[in-house]
């Protein structure tokens, strides 16, 4: 067979069984058939990796054999086609039949430019199998914008990247969204922008549709409609009449779709005549400035005094929700309404054509919510508080079952009690569905509630991994806590600035930001907080010395907080670890592990277990290993989250190999790794690759994600073989202070220099810090050694 039928014939096989694992025995017979390699193994593990670059399909590794995941179908996002779209026929025809890669729809508002972007997107979505994107960028509305780093990050997710592997970088999270494009076709669909932007693909087989207010180049320029066009309209929406009425109907509505739908929505049942009667009144002349707004002021004038009383203040007062669309409960919220008199009060604005409903959510166009703000009037900041309070008291809710180890601001006194949530998954759907609205909610909030919300949503933000997000809420929060003078909500943006840094590997800003805070800090205990997170960043960039200092400095300072305390005692744990003094490593971690138990805090105890049974590992005590890490691994299961912490499987793998199993260690390996891809943590991926042996990959990963401690542990294994590598890696970990590896670096420069002097030197550092691991590896490699004599003896 051809290299190329052999790619064929192994993605045959594996594609033949999609989902589940085929034996690598299977897979050479397929491949090679009765005349396989003379390493057949290696073999096959080359045409995996060469079949993992040319296919979009995943490939897992499993314990006795691959497994192919078929890639899953791309996005669908495009919204619902309009029923009663109507004309442009002649611009469809152009626009669907250019080959331009992007295709953009100008115009005045209310002209219908995203009616026709949507229909345009229906009618080529079929030349884009790969899926189709869209965002509403909100460019023109009167709440705040969607940036470009909030869409990259919902495209990204949408295009199967995983939060956690969003970067933060605006180029790199560019580079990201046109690598996950290439090779695919795939339609963006971007409203309501302002110019064009990185969103657009750039990318080969890849197309976008903008539309915009602003002039963009090569546009498509619409105008209203004309004349038979409008005509057409109308039949669609029904509206009887003699010929001079409709054209007089078209022509005070200015020929555009908008005013012609709000119109017709209120002539549903009312005789046209009268109607046209009211529309030639003097409040058609009350124009704002934007052009053709002043046939959408009078269709909507009448429609909108029309409306009976309570529904008319509900429209003006729905102008304050802050997001796109909204539902039921919010809109009850808003007019301080039952949830049957909102759900009663929104169907009769949608069958006044002033509000649209998609599904059981409900959204207005821009210009009819700029005219409901005007209608507003002094209910409006009574129902924004409303609306807040109920956000915020849900939120914070929420944010202490799916985050409770998170300090927050003391909570603010509040109008409306919020929805409570009998389990963390309840609190976590809500707050995923809701992010998008609670984003924008605290940009538009007043102080305390901006500062207050952003606090609320902090912990789930960092640990969902929307970072683009958590910036976004973090700035607001700190501008309005600094304009307000309010110390203490500063320092907690500032803390949470400083974990936006940390996550990013900006290791500096982020000291920078605890230190500010921590010169604000109004109590003992948010200073005891900030002295363990700058102790966390100074572990991460090698300071030891420094986060040992931090940390113990934490532990006096904080009284009474039996969760604080127990984390500050599990992180001096890991610094202590880093040292090499695990005997101190384990009676923080035991400490830590009491209190956890006093408090039925299971997912905690569960870590503590697992950072016994790291600690065990290296002291040489297997026995002790599996017991803490058999019980991390059921406490996982236990609390539900098995399926989200794959490094306890690294971590059993690694004790498998230690104690002699390679089968038992590839099997939690290969689940780790599969677990890991599913959940994007990128850490543990490169942990597990480790333990697989795909060394190469896993330094090029930890490289890509900054995360040294991975690639020191992968350069290990390889420097056995590489003695150049082994002198660089032993630099690298003395440079670094990562003492727990020295041992381990040297003992490696040994093996691949065969020097037994270098040996005895790794041999006494493993001693002097209790490695018992590394111990029993440099005897065994000692006492291999032949004498120095080499041997001989004389006759």
């Amino acid at each position: 067979m051809t290299k190329e039928s052999r790619l064929e014939a192994l993605h045959r096989a594996l594609l033949a069984e999609a989902g589940q694992p085929v034996l690598f025995g299977d897979l050479v017979r397929a491949v090679w058939g009765d005349e396989p390699p003379a390493g057949p193994l290696p073999a096959l593990r080359s045409l995996v990796r060469r079949l993992r670059q040319s296919v979009e399909d995943e490939i897992v590794t499993d314990a006795s054999g691959y497994r192919l995941v078929v890639r899953r179908p791309g996005p669908a996002q495009l919204p619902a086609d309009l029923p009663d779209f109507v004309g442009r026929e002649d611009e469809l025809a152009a626009l669907s039949s250019s080959d331009a890669p992007v295709l953009a729809i100008t115009g005045p508002p209310g002209v219908g430019k995203t009616a026709l972007a949507v229909r345009l997107a229906h009618r080529v979505r079929d030349r884009f199998p790969d899926g189709q994107l869209h965002v509403d960028l909100r460019g023109f509305a009167t709440g705040p914008a969607v940036t470009v780093e909030q869409a990259l990050g919902r495209f990204l997710r949408a295009l199967g990247v995983p939060p956690a592997n969003v970067p933060l970088d605006r180029d790199e999270q560019i580079e990201l969204y046109r690598a996950k494009l290439r090779g695919r076709r795939v339609l963006v669909l971007l409203d309501n922008a302002t110019g064009l932007s990185p969103l657009v693909p750039d990318v080969e087989g890849c197309k976008a549709i903008v539309t915009s207010r602003n002039e963009l180049p090569e546009q498509t320029r619409l105008d209203v409609l004309a004349d038979d066009e409008a005509g057409a309209l109308l039949d669609r929406l029904k509206i009887d009449g003699t010929a001079d009425d409709r054209a007089e109907l078209i022509r005070l509505c200015a020929n555009l779709p908008l005013a012609l739908r709000i119109a017709g929505a209120h002539l549903a049942d009312r005789h046209l005549p009268d109607y046209l009667a009211e529309l030639r009144g003097d409040g058609r002349l009350d124009a704002l400035e934007i052009e053709g707004d002043a046939a959408v002021r009078a269709a909507f004038a009448l429609s909108c005094g029309a409306l009976p009383a309570d529904a008319r203040r509900l429209f003006g007062l729905l102008s304050v929700h802050p997001g796109t669309d909204f539902g039921v409960r919010s809109a009850a919220v808003i007019g301080d309404l039952s949830t049957e008199d909102s759900t009663r009060l929104l169907d009769v604005l949608v069958r006044s054509g002033l509000v649209e409903q998609t599904g059981e959510r409900f959204g207005m166009h821009d210009l009819v919510r700029l005219f409901a703000s005007e209608q507003a009037g002094s209910g409006g900041p009574p129902a924004l508080r409303r609306l807040l309070s109920f956000y915020l008291a849900t939120a914070r809710h929420a944010a202490e079952l799916v985050s409770p180890a998170v300090r927050r601001l003391d909570p603010l006194p509040l109008d409306l009690e919020g929805r409570e949530f009998a389990t963390a998954a309840q609190a976590q759907a809500w707050l995923d569905s809701k992010r998008v609205v609670l984003v924008a909610a605290v940009q538009v909030a007043p102080h305390p509630f901006a500062s207050h919300l952003a606090d609320s949503l902090r912990g789930y933000l960092n640990y969902s991994a929307y970072r683009s997000d958590l910036g976004t809420v973090m700035a607001a929060g700190l501008a309005s806590a600094r304009e307000s003078g309010d110390t203490a909500g500063e320092t907690a943006m500032l803390n949470g600035l400083g974990h936006l840094h940390w996550m990013r590997g900006a290791f500096a800003e982020a000291l920078e930001s605890y230190g500010a805070a921590l010169e604000l800090s109004p109590s003992d205990l948010m200073r005891s907080a900030l002295l363990n997170n700058m102790g966390l960043v100074k572990r991460e960039t090698g300071d030891l010395s420094g986060a040992l200092e931090d940390m113990e400095q934490a532990r006096q300072v904080q009284h009474g907080d039996t969760t604080l305390y127990g984390t500050v005692l599990s992180n001096l744990g890991t610094v202590c670890g880093a040292r090499g003094e695990l005997r101190k490593a384990v009676a923080h971690f035991e400490e830590a592990l009491r209190i956890w138990e006093v408090n039925g805090f299971q997912v905690k105890i569960a870590v503590t277990h697992e950072e016994l049974g790291v600690a065990h590992i290296e002291l040489g005590d297997f026995d002790g290993a599996r017991r803490h890490l058999d019980a991390a691994w059921a406490g996982y299961q236990e609390a539900g989250m098995g399926e989200s912490r794959p490094n306890v499987l690294a971590n059993l793998a690694d004790l498998a190999r230690k104690t002699g199993d390679p089968q038992q260690e590839r099997a939690w390996a290969s689940r780790g790794l599969e677990q890991a891809r599913k959940i994007g943590d990128v850490r543990a991926e490169v942990e597990v690759l480790i333990r697989l042996d795909e060394l190469e990959a896993a330094v090029e990963l930890a490289d890509r994600i900054n995360y040294p401690v991975g690639r020191r542990k992968a350069q290990l294994k390889l420097a056995r073989h590489d003695p150049a590598l082994a002198a660089e890696l032993l630099r690298d970990v003395r440079d670094n202070g990562d003492l727990l590896l020295e041992s381990k670096a040297v003992l490696a420069l040994a093996e691949a220099t065969g020097d037994a002097a270098v040996a005895q030197e790794a041999l006494e550092l493993a001693k002097a810090r209790e490695q018992g691991a590394v111990v029993a590896r440099a005897e065994a490699f000692l006492a291999a050694q032949p004498p120095a004599n080499g041997g001989s003896t004389s006759s």
